[in-house]
């Protein structure tokens, strides 16, 4: 069903130039929701609880074919004249590097082994689906990726990741974003050593251990408190750096942590996360930059970033 559509996600704090603002406008696109419609702009669908389901989908692709021709293939506008946007959509930093970051719950099987937990919104719902694994982008200055890389080499050697750095990974990829649009926290202690494990001509091979206490300490308690939140994690990775380009090739990492508190009872109320504190991993992966999804800048960039500026000076 879905190969009939084309899905475009847009970010609300970022609404484009005048045309692709005038054109969400018109199709009522906007906040939290889904608003299907033509190449031209007409809505369709009025009126229905539009979800992401056949029978949904099936009603709106049935209107949509009971179109006259030019309004199934219209012919568009010309773009000429179009204001550029009033907030353009920030890029990475040039010759930075990009992490994809990744979050998921997690559980205790049978064998006491931690796995992934299959959670659902809304279980007693008949509708009901499953809780996606969240995702969120993690950007580091050419600079500050040249700070991982000790300056004088030898095997074994150990170094500590500069602290904004250890902040801004922990603060914001290290918590249970699960929810999806959650705030940074606070770190309260954290460390990052970067280990070499074997130097080449062409490469220096890495290896991470570090881990981080996170908002608010865990007291029992704190399951009552509105919008109180806390997390501890321990992350480990590796990483290969080459050394004529100056860039890494490979940046890998994963982690275990344990979460409390009640922010919005959303893990609560709405994924019935009865276990306190719960447990949920994490995991980043190097990536180019360059495709659409990658070029997303990191959330708590720009939306509620508690735990201070993203770039520090």
């Amino acid at each position: 069903m879905t190969r009939h559509f084309i899905p475009v996600a847009l970010d609300t704090y970022f609404r484009g130039s005048s045309d692709e603002v005038e054109f969400c406008e018109r199709i009522g696109a906007g906040g939290n929701h889904l608003a299907p419609a033509t190449a031209g702009g007409r809505r369709l669908g009025q009126g229905a609880d539009f979800r992401l389901r056949e029978r949904e989908l099936s009603r709106v692709l049935e209107e949509f074919r009971a179109l006259p021709a030019a309004e199934r293939s219209p012919e568009l506008p010309s773009t000429l004249g179009a204001q550029p946007p009033r907030q353009p959509v920030p890029p990475p930093p040039p010759r930075g590097t990009v992490l994809r970051g990744y979050c998921a719950y997690l559980e205790r099987d049978a064998s006491e082994k931690l796995v992934r937990a299959k959670r659902f919104y809304y279980e007693e719902n008949p509708d009901r689906w499953a809780a996606e694994t969240q995702s969120d982008t993690f950007w580091l200055t050419e600079e500050e990726s040249k700070s991982l890389v000790p300056a004088v080499l030898s095997e074994g050697l150990r170094i500590d990741a500069p602290s904004r750095i250890q902040k801004r990974l922990f603060s914001t990829l290290g918590i249970d974003y699960m929810e999806g649009s959650v705030n940074s926290l606070r770190v309260r202690e954290s460390s990052l050593t970067l280990t070499v494990e074997s130097i080449s001509e062409s490469a220096i091979e890495l290896r991470i251990d570090g881990d981080a206490k996170l908002g608010k300490p865990f007291e029992e308690k704190a399951r009552k408190e509105p919008r109180s939140r806390g997390s501890e994690v321990r992350i480990i990775g590796r990483a290969a750096y080459d050394r004529a380009k100056g860039a890494f090739t490979r940046l890998d990492l994963a982690g275990i942590g344990r979460a409390w508190g009640s922010k919005m009872d959303y893990v609560d109320r709405e994924i019935r996360i009865r276990e306190h504190p719960w447990w949920y991993g994490v995991a980043c992966e190097l990536v180019s930059g360059s495709a659409p999804m990658d070029r997303i800048p990191p959330y708590n960039m720009l939306h509620y970033g508690e735990a201070g500026k993203y770039f520090e000076e």
